[in-house]
């Protein structure tokens, strides 16, 4: 299989993306804290059922830009609707882990009009996930490390000891995380192995904090999410509490949720032959899937 770089200019910035294959279009957003080859064991299974892939580094990781500001989630989903519009003409297929869950619900809540259907891996609605923490105490706990990366500098100097070992530590010791291949674990502690490489990722966090703290007092109102919607959902999990993901009946009409049992926060690396059935068959696939392979 092969990928095609591309560079374009979105929402007043640069981002890289991938693509590979031919068909209906499919955008992969990945999360922290991993670039576009977070998605290595899916591009060949969506490619040989018919599908195009689209998938960028997304603002502050890989080759895409790292600018100093927009790292709000209004401002993400702003840049990745810019790409949807420029990559395809009519409403895409959205695929979201983790932070790319994240913009991928407010994306498809949002921009209906740029979305087909979507498909969320390991990532709670932002406005559920808010609820949640003020209200779930093991969920609460389970996100310790959104107030630890609230501490200026401590965290960059943390995550980069050792080559990123400590990211291995906070979100790979789940039943299942050893079957996560080597070069997907290296490449992305590579990615963010350095000091200066980890200001843009954490600042998701930092900003997703500060404007969260609004609604300590006064909860925020329930979203609704039209389009269909796959939830992918770890019952392992090493940052979701398992009753977290039927939450999402609440806001979603179109809801399909699917539970793996002995798999955790990096599914479609862990178990990715039952994640990419469970993708091709959400995502409607252009012909009947092949054996993959590049």
């Amino acid at each position: 299989m092969q990928l095609i770089h591309h560079f374009t200019k979105v929402n007043g910035i640069r981002l890289h993306y991938v693509e590979a294959g031919s068909g209906p279009a499919v955008v992969l957003l990945h999360g922290f804290p991993e670039t576009h080859r977070s998605w290595d064991l899916q591009m060949g299974a969506l490619v040989a059922a018919g599908l195009r892939v689209i998938a960028p580094d997304l603002r502050g990781y890989g080759e895409s830009a790292r600018p100093s500001g927009g790292y709000d989630l209004d401002s993400l989903v702003r840049d990745v609707a810019g790409l949807c519009r420029q990559v395809s003409s009519v409403p895409v297929r959205v695929v979201g882990h983790d932070w790319g869950g994240a913009i991928t619900w407010l994306l498809a809540g949002q921009h209906p009009e740029l979305v087909e259907r979507a498909v969320v891996i390991a990532c709670a609605h932002p406005v559920l996930m808010q609820i949640a923490l003020a209200s779930n105490p093991r969920q609460l706990a389970k996100s310790w490390y959104m107030i630890f990366f609230q501490v200026p500098v401590v965290p960059e100097l943390w995550l980069s000891r050792r080559g990123a070992a400590n990211l291995g530590r906070m979100f790979r010791e789940t039943p299942g995380a050893e079957r996560a291949p080597a070069e997907l674990i290296a490449t992305a502690r590579g990615a963010v192995g350095r000091v200066a490489s980890l200001r843009a990722p954490l600042a998701y966090y930092r900003t997703a904090i500060r404007a969260g703290l609004r609604h300590l007092f006064v909860p925020p109102e329930l979203p609704r999410v039209e389009r269909p919607v796959t939830l992918i959902w770890a019952e392992d999990d090493a940052c979701f509490v398992p009753e977290l993901a039927a939450e999402h009946h609440r806001i979603a009409p179109q809801l399909a949720l699917h539970l793996l049992r002995n798999t955790g926060h990096f599914a479609h690396q862990e178990d990715p032959a039952q994640v990419n059935a469970l993708l091709i068959d959400a995502l409607g696939a252009a012909v009947a899937a092949a054996p993959h392979g590049c």
